[in-house]
């Protein structure tokens, strides 16, 4: 696991609001990509609740993706079929098929932007697409370059309102303006950084990149028994969870240091399989 050291500090303030605020039910929900669904776990057990989307529900294949909208559903992108599944968000019942077409082509990463907006990284033709955040109707070819590639599977935008995608051609991060596209170069890189994939700024402000390279220096090589770790994100304990994708777990590791804590959901729980994508849901 990679870290940036910059990045913006998060605001005190706010945190200490949030703390007053009643907590909310959590799930963690982790993209199955060779079983074609999306379970459920408990976000303070890890155990189990059961397939949140079924396998193949709305012709689901090889879920690449998974991003909560602005309306609170749930937003899948099918890597196999060139599509952007809308779930509801509390059900996990099919809704319809939100975005599709215009060069979509083997769709993996997707957000929601500061505009609201869905961006979604079409790994085929080596591009971020974006979206109507309402319609799903197709706005522009939002960016491309040849620093993003056929694994290119890591999108989020950061503190500063730009885009950042991992680069797994060149080893890096790169960076495009959030607002026009433009690319504005390598934000991250170096000998650590070695085939990287999912990436998420933390509560600290700084980037974290899953990295398949055997000198990371967050999260040491290895720990917990972690193998090519494709997505990650925060929890609300703070600490930092990554799917551990070549053996089908969820692991935990401490928000702070980097330290193993636990496998969090063990091998093949439920029938995960290759988990690719990984969030948390939190409902009244």
């Amino acid at each position: 696991m990679y870290r940036s050291n910059r990045g913006v500090i998060a605001n005190a303030l706010f945190l200490i609001f949030l703390n007053l605020v009643p907590a909310a039910r959590g799930d963690v929900l982790v993209g199955s990509n060779r079983t074609n669904s999306v379970l459920r776990f408990d976000e303070c057990s890890g155990q189990l609740v059961g397939e949140f989307i079924p396998s193949g529900s709305g012709g689901l294949m090889r879920p690449g993706g998974v991003a909560a909208g602005p309306d609170g559903n749930l937003y899948v992108s099918s890597n196999a079929t060139n599509a952007v599944l809308r779930y509801n968000g509390r059900t996990g019942e099919f809704i319809d098929v939100f975005a599709s077409g215009s060069g979509l082509t083997k769709p993996s990463a997707l957000t929601f932007g500061p505009d609201g907006n869905l961006y979604v990284n079409s790994q085929g033709s080596n591009a971020v697409l974006r979206y109507d955040g309402t319609t799903g109707h197709f706005i522009d070819l939002f960016a491309t370059s040849d620093q993003i590639d056929q694994d290119s599977i890591g999108l989020t935008f950061g503190p500063d309102g730009n885009l950042y995608i991992n680069s797994h051609r060149t080893n890096s991060v790169v960076r495009f303006d959030g607002k026009s596209g433009a690319f504005l170069g390598i934000f991250a890189s170096g000998p650590e950084l070695q085939q990287p994939a999912g990436l998420i700024f933390g509560p600290d402000g700084n980037l974290y990149v899953a990295s398949h390279g055997p000198n990371p220096v967050f999260v040491a090589a290895g720990s917990g028994e972690i193998r090519n770790p494709t997505a990650l994100t925060f929890g609300r304990d703070g600490n930092l969870y990554v799917d551990s994708r070549g053996n089908s777990r969820v692991l935990r590791f401490d928000g702070a240091k980097g330290t193993f804590l636990d496998t969090f959901v063990p091998q093949g729980m439920g029938g995960l399989n290759a988990p690719n994508s990984i969030l948390f849901r939190y409902s009244p």
